[in-house]
Formats: C-alpha cells, sequence, structure tokens
C-alpha cells in the first residue's frame, strides 16, 4: 500500500477528490455535491480558520455570505448562523415553522414569519422558535391521523 504524501496528509478532507463519493456513501444523497462543494468554497473564501470569523460578523452580513455557497439557501443560513455562528436572532422558517406562524398565531402569507417572531421573542428569537417548533411537531405513523390533535 503506497504511503500517502506529507502534501497530501495534510489536506483537508473537503479538498480531496473523493470527498463527494464519500458523503453520498454516507447517506447524504443528492446533498452530498452541495456539502462537497460548499466545503471547498469556505476553504477558498476563509482559509483556515473557516466559518469562525463569520461569529465576529453581523447576522445580516454573515446569512448573506452562506447564501453564496453552493447549494445553500435563507433556511440553511439561518441554521447555520443560529446553531453554529452564535446569532441567536436567526430564525429558519420552514414549512412546519410556517404552519405554527399561521395556525396559532394568525399570520398570513407574505414576507415570512422571521421578523414577527424576532418582534415576538426579542434576541433569542431563534432558539425560542426552534422550541416552540419542536414542541408544535408530532410524530405519527404514516397514514394515521393523530389522536391529540384534530384534523392531523
Amino acid at each position: 500500500m503506497p504511503v500517502p504524501s506529507p502534501a497530501t496528509q495534510l489536506q483537508p478532507p473537503c479538498a480531496r477528490a473523493d470527498t463527494e463519493r464519500r458523503l453520498r456513501a454516507l447517506g447524504f444523497g443528492y446533498r452530498a455535491k452541495f456539502v462537497s462543494q460548499s466545503a471547498q468554497a469556505v476553504l477558498r473564501q476563509f482559509g483556515a480558520e473557516g466559518l469562525h470569523q463569520l461569529r465576529r460578523t453581523p447576522y445580516p452580513e454573515a446569512r448573506r455570505l452562506l447564501c453564496t455557497l453552493p447549494g445553500v439557501g435563507a433556511k440553511v443560513a439561518d441554521c447555520v448562523c443560529l446553531m453554529a455562528l452564535d446569532k441567536a436572532e436567526a430564525v429558519p422558517v420552514d414549512t412546519h415553522v410556517w404552519q405554527i406562524a399561521r395556525r396559532d398565531y394568525g399570520l398570513a402569507l407574505g414576507p415570512g414569519p422571521r421578523n414577527f417572531f424576532r418582534r415576538l421573542w426579542g434576541p433569542y428569537a431563534g432558539w425560542a422558535q426552534a422550541v416552540s417548533s419542536s414542541q408544535a411537531i408530532r410524530k405519527r405513523p404514516r397514514g394515521k391521523k393523530c389522536c391529540t390533535s384534530p384534523g392531523l
């Protein structure tokens, strides 16, 4: 078995040619391409410090920069901001959050509940929304209605 060169050994895993294949084998599916490309872009744009420097960047700018990465949209950018970059004001919005905003707060479809939740819960809106959403999402067997929630 050949011994890898020092340059190969020092290479970050995301820079290796087989990263996407390895991620697919781990079950990332179609996301493997985006994860691999985004990791390479982070390495190019931010160097060894990676995304850590975005912790010092204001939330709107950090979110904007994340949205420039391959496969990263508003929800993923907000998830990264909230869970990895200490941006507690980031409110990731998905279909469940929309449902909660409409059902519990009467929010109409429009620009989105992000600002609504920030006004409602203040500087920790992202974490408050995460707890609220996790409590509201019920797991149930496929094809069966939830016995505690009429109409579900």
